[in-house]
């Protein structure tokens, strides 16, 4: 059973461009129930991403919501292509201990946002028909 990244996508990714508010980009990402939105380029392609950590440590510094997030938004994003296998995402958000991870087409556009809680679901789910196959029975002796 193979899985792609892009098997994770539940729904079109919610973005922002540049120049916009912390505010304005924190009521977005209250009234979507998301816990990070990337910010894009002309063309769609992710150039940063505003999490809830990113927030925590503006409010923690006295820093202006009403500063850009282009400013204060995390530049070295780790994006995965939605192509790529689902262990591959895990690996990679373990790796930089980042919880969401955006996902790309080949042209490098945004299609999508994973979640750490999306991986981890989809890994259960395998591991549950590996183990209903009997392929995990070093695991349970």
């Amino acid at each position: 059973m193979s899985l792609r990244v892009l098997d994770l996508v539940r729904r079109p990714p919610v973005t922002v461009g540049v120049g916009v508010s912390v505010r304005d980009v924190v009521r977005v990402m209250y009234e979507n129930s998301i816990g990070s939105i990337v910010i894009v380029d002309d063309v769609g392609r992710p150039i940063g991403i505003f999490t809830e950590r990113d927030l925590l440590r503006l409010v923690a510094q006295g820093a202006s919501l009403d500063s850009p997030v282009d400013t204060v938004m995390s530049r070295d994003l780790v994006v995965v292509k939605g192509v790529e296998g689902v262990v591959r995402a895990a690996m990679l958000m373990s790796e930089h201990r980042i919880r969401h991870l955006p996902v790309v087409d080949d042209e490098g556009k945004l299609v999508g946002v994973i979640s750490v809680r999306d991986v981890v679901d989809a890994l259960r789910g395998i591991l549950a028909v590996r183990a209903a196959e009997g392929e995990l029975s070093l695991f349970t002796a």
